[in-house]
């Protein structure tokens, strides 16, 4: 998983790498049949001899427990599982060889009742273990778990001595002997004292810089090529591969296409090479995509990590032709929507523990989603975003360029904002400073100042909504306006539109609506003079989209109001937040009316 060495060889590794829960715990796990050697072997025993098991919990002083109803299994590995004897010996089927593993044992009576065992070492897991599952190990596992997930740092647990135990062995044992009522109805690591012990700890060793962080980066990119763009995911998947490894830096790719199906590939001496594949999965579907974030957060511990969505899009829109969506499966014959994904990846991105931690940056490498409605919707699931207000071509983003800048500056100092830099500036490279630029626009945006903005337009809509008599068909008639920019040349909107019509420029509606409004003025001033803090970067193509500024808005004609906005066959626009909070859908309504 991170770089092994000696014994440890790339078919080992496969078998550590398969399919979890978005929340790291819990959820659709997925199976990935693949054949493997099976060189690490565990046994060993649950003891709980040295606390008093309550009654209630099958315990019979002094704690001569029937450990009959443990059963085992393998975090990140459904197919290895276990059950323990009458006197809690338990054998596991061999697994292959992997840098961490955790062991739980579960009493299928009482189910709160959860045991565990982790085992981490950095050079690989192989041989014989003989391990003993007590609430020693426990509070071992779970104090490495947390530092693992919430910090990125990987520390062995059988390296934590009692003054780093015994707060979380006295939590555990209270509950398991007082107060069997407190894991009635959650698992024992979600007991308040219990986690409080084990998270105060793993804040502690995180503080002291306990334990290491194996990777500066994680870069996991998930390509929703089950469509038309195969040929060019493959294309970069080449590109990748030719441009190597970054020092510091982990890549994963979950790509997902309709000959090949889905496949997990990872970098391994200089070669990117598959970890797993299975034939049919709707890579449309979000729960899929937070089960391959949750899985390469708890896999790959890291400082930062980037998550890159390549596939078709359409913005916020979710429907039936190729674009209006987020990631098209032919094969499943499903588009995305975009609501549920971002509630999926924000549910990767919660650790077991309840600790939320969000992505460093999130990159789409699809078409039209550099909008308000996407941004609000996805805000709390990354730092920064990237992504465009215009159609993105089939070949999508460099992504061997940014590596290399990646190389070139070194991970270690890289956070979201400069890697989301650089892929705005690989993007530009690519299709703006050619002899042949595209038609194209590209963005970087700070996700915690965009509840200021929204705040700020807020009281423009106040102004607009209050006073929509007169100022409704002020916006309806700027919404329609056309102007010819060059003699000979087609009309184009004064709002800056792009491939879509009703996707109108943020900035430029609020320009031409200060000019007609001078009862927003104030307000409208307030929103463009913070508007820099928002968007970061921006790049766009003079001749295509002179007057994009990186963000848009919906404001469709009574047409697309009607065939895409309130539609019942899609995905209604009232239903995402940034309409919820703002009302904005409503003002919408009113001026499409006539």
């Amino acid at each position: 998983m991170q770089r092994f060495i000696g014994l440890v060889i790339v078919s080992a590794i496969i078998a550590a790498f398969l399919l979890c829960g978005c929340s790291g715990e819990s959820g659709p796990t997925l199976v990935f049949p693949f054949p493997i050697p099976t060189d690490l072997r565990v046994s060993g025993a649950i003891k709980l001899a040295d606390v008093a098991v309550h009654g209630s919990l099958g315990g019979i002083t002094p704690s001569l427990l029937d450990y009959r109803p443990f059963k085992l299994s393998v975090q990140d590995d459904s197919t290895i599982s276990g059950e323990a004897d009458e006197e809690g010996r338990f054998t596991l089927n061999p697994m292959s060889i992997r840098d961490q593993y955790v062991i739980y044992a579960k009493n299928s009576k009482y189910q709160g009742f959860v045991l565990e065992y982790m085992a981490a070492d950095s050079s690989g897991l192989y041989g014989e273990h003989k391990i003993e599952i007590s609430i020693r190990s426990t509070a071992a596992s779970l104090i490495a778990r947390c530092l693992r997930d919430r910090y990125g740092r990987r520390i062995n647990p059988s390296a934590l001595g009692a003054s780093h135990l015994d707060s979380t062995v006295k939590a555990i044992a209270d509950v398991i002997e007082s107060h069997p009522e407190k894991i009635a109805s959650v698992a024992l690591d979600q007991v308040a004292e219990v986690k409080a012990a084990y998270t105060a700890m793993a804040e502690s060793l995180n503080k002291g810089q306990s334990g290491i962080i194996p990777n500066n980066l994680v870069l996991l990119i998930y390509m929703g090529g089950d469509n038309n763009l195969a040929g060019y995911i493959n294309s970069n998947i080449a590109d990748i591969e030719e441009a190597g490894l970054p020092g510091g830096t982990q890549v994963i790719i979950q790509a997902d296409i309709a000959v090949h199906g889905m496949k997990r590939l990872l970098f391994h001496n200089g070669k990117l090479v598959e970890l797993a594949s299975v034939a049919d999965v709707d890579s449309s579907s979000g729960a899929v995509i937070a089960d391959f974030v949750a899985w390469s957060r708890r896999a790959f511990p890291a400082s930062r990590y980037c998550l890159a969505i390549s596939s078709h899009a359409d913005g916020w829109k979710n429907g039936n032709s190729l674009r209006a969506s987020l990631i098209s499966d032919q094969t499943s014959d499903t588009k995305g929507n975009p609501i549920e994904i971002a509630a999926w990846i924000k549910g990767a991105n919660t650790q077991f523990d309840g600790f939320y931690r969000s992505l460093d940056l999130l990159v789409f490498d699809a078409c039209n989603m550099a909008s308000l409605e996407i941004a609000r919707e996805f805000q709390d699931t990354s730092s920064f975003m990237v992504f465009s207000q215009a159609f993105v071509p089939g070949s999508g983003f460099p992504y061997g360029q940014i590596l290399k800048k990646i190389q070139n500056t070194g991970s270690s100092g890289i956070d979201g904002e400069k890697l989301g830099r650089f892929f705005c500036e690989a993007y530009k490279e690519r299709y703006l400073d050619g002899a042949l630029a595209t038609a194209v626009t590209v963005s970087l945006l700070k996700s915690s100042e965009l509840s200021v903005l929204i705040g700020y337009l807020q009281n423009f809509f106040n102004q607009v909504q209050n006073n929509i008599g007169k100022l409704g068909p002020v916006l309806a008639s700027l919404r329609d306006s056309k102007t010819v920019v060059a003699e000979g040349a087609s009309e184009t909107y004064v709002i800056q539109s792009f491939e879509t019509s009703d996707n109108r420029d943020l900035y430029e509606m609020l320009t031409q609506c200060r000019n007609s409004m001078p009862e927003a003025a104030i307000e409208i001033d307030l929103i463009q003079q913070n508007f820099h803090r928002l968007i970061l970067l921006n790049y766009f193509s003079s001749p295509g989209f002179p007057k994009a500024h990186g963000i848009s808005i919906g404001l469709p004609d009574r047409s697309a109001w009607l065939s895409s906005y309130i539609s019942p066959e899609k995905l209604s626009y009232s239903y995402y937040q940034f309409a919820q909070t703002t009302g904005w859908d409503e003002i919408l309504a009113q001026i499409t009316q006539n």
